[in-house]
């Protein structure tokens, strides 16, 4: 009976740690998002225009991918996610 109570106990902490929830959609293109506890999946879709040497805007893009951020990663904003995607690239 305590074996049972443990493992269920066991179950449901883990559920809690890595059980990704949906958190919206983004105005940039349509960027998704899924937290958990212990992670964040970042599903990119983001419109990027690029900027040409006269200033004026060029030809334009979207950047699809799917990125995982651990922690302490996970507790920051899109924005600053973002920051860290570029760099990645």
């Amino acid at each position: 009976m305590k074996k049972g109570i443990i493992i269920g106990i066991i179950v449901v902490v883990l559920l809690v740690l890595f059980l990704p929830v949906p958190k919206g959609t983004y105005d940039d293109g349509g960027t998704r998002d899924y937290c958990a506890l212990t992670y964040k999946i970042v599903v990119w879709n983001k419109l990027l225009v690029e900027v040409n040497e006269d200033g004026s805007a060029g030809e334009s893009y979207t950047y699809r991918k799917t990125s995982v951020f651990w922690i302490p990663d996970n507790f920051k904003s899109i924005d600053e996610l973002w920051k860290i995607e570029r760099r990645r690239n």
